[in-house]
């Protein structure tokens, strides 16, 4: 009997679902028609052409290599939170910017909260959303969570 029965669990998350997940992000950015090249992407961030070439490999593809911890972590400082929000979405969690400690404005920040709160009151008052309502939310609420993020943050 081991002492870690746990060893035997599989992972929730599999080293090829991850690997899916990078592989997808990194073609949004890097390739033919997209934003960057290889050699473009590894000139701004100091990663080798061929650890970036080898990510975009499928997880399956005797070329596949995963990205080191410190190439991935650059990778998302570079390309910035919808790259990194893609890997993340695997554990149901997201990416947001966060500025530099100093560029926090707590008056402002909790002026635009309350705005927005007020804005999903307004459109939640009658008990429902209506259609143009609805539009609105999600960016609303994606101001909110970000303004959340930026408070957590704020802790370290």
């Amino acid at each position: 009997m081991s002492v870690y029965p746990s060893a035997n669990i599989e992972p929730l998350v599999s080293r090829e679902q991850v690997g899916e997940a990078i592989r997808k992000a990194l073609a949004l950015y890097v390739g033919r028609g997209r934003r960057y090249s290889v050699k473009e992407l590894s000139n701004g961030t100091g990663i080798k052409d061929r650890v970036i070439e080898c990510a975009l490999c499928a997880p399956t593809s005797e070329h596949y290599r995963p990205l080191p911890l410190e190439a991935l972590t650059t990778l998302e400082l570079f390309l910035g939170p919808d790259f990194t929000a893609a890997r993340l979405s695997l554990a149901g969690q997201g990416a947001f910017l966060l500025p530099n400690a100093g560029a926090i404005d707590p008056h402002a920040l909790a002026a635009d909260n309350a705005d927005d709160n007020a804005t999903v009151t307004r459109a939640a008052l009658d008990g429902e959303f209506d259609a143009d309502e609805i539009l609105i939310l999600p960016e609303v609420g994606t101001r909110m969570m970000t303004r959340g993020a930026i408070l957590a943050s704020l802790r370290q």
